[in-house]
């Protein structure tokens, strides 16, 4: 009977999730292509069949991961007030089993390729969602700004390197406040939020650096 389109999808899936798991297990570095054929249970023409590489599974992974949780995002800011949904943007908390590990595991080793390669592809898969989150706000009043597009693309880098070890250097929580207050002072000038939007991203970050040390 021949494989349709359904069945390639859904085992390609199935492959994925275990991918993840050899490279929580053993490191994504010390993980071979054999290791990853062996735990999929597949011959060097049926791995190939899939992926062309290591580095396209490790791809695949990020993409499943990212995918996951965009589109419950997605879902979630369709049913929020547009006020609230820059705060829900930022301060959602990942509830997908899969990304969750995804995660872990990239936090756990911020010098590896899988943090630098998840950081690039988040980047990628956020700014569009926030350009519409931006340009529903500036439609409804609620911000004033010429540059929300490029507002939406620097917030998200600088989101990334305040809140993610290893893009900045190292600073202490004074410092890292001051990261915050130098992001927000931007934001406040080119957006022209209401003061209490400004104060509570700046309680919602405050609270990521303190639970970063606690």
């Amino acid at each position: 009977m021949p494989r349709t389109n359904k069945d390639f999808a859904s085992r390609k899936e199935q492959l994925i999730q275990l991918a993840l798991g050899q490279f929580i297990e053993k490191g994504y570095e010390n993980t071979t292509i054999m290791d990853l054929q062996r735990c999929f249970g597949l011959t060097k023409g049926g791995m190939y069949h899939y992926f062309n590489s290591k580095e396209e599974i490790l791809d695949a992974v990020i993409e499943y991961g990212l995918s996951q949780e965009t589109k419950g995002l997605i879902e979630e800011l369709g049913q929020i007030p547009l006020e609230g949904r820059l705060i829900h943007f930022f301060f959602s908390t990942t509830t997908n089993t899969f990304t969750k590990n995804l995660f872990k595991y990239s936090k756990s080793n911020s010098s590896s390729i899988v943090a630098y390669r998840l950081r690039e592809k988040t980047t990628q898969m956020l700014i569009p969602i926030l350009k519409i989150i931006m340009g529903q706000s500036i439609e409804s009043g609620f911000y004033k700004s010429e540059y929300s597009d490029e507002m939406a693309e620097f917030s998200i880098v600088l989101a990334l390197a305040i809140t993610e070890a290893g893009m900045l250097p190292e600073a202490d929580p004074t410092h890292k406040k001051k990261r915050i207050d130098a992001l927000l002072d931007m934001w406040r000038k080119c957006m022209e939020p209401p003061a209490e939007h400004i104060h509570e991203l700046k309680m919602n970050l405050y609270k990521l650096i303190n639970t970063e040390e606690s």
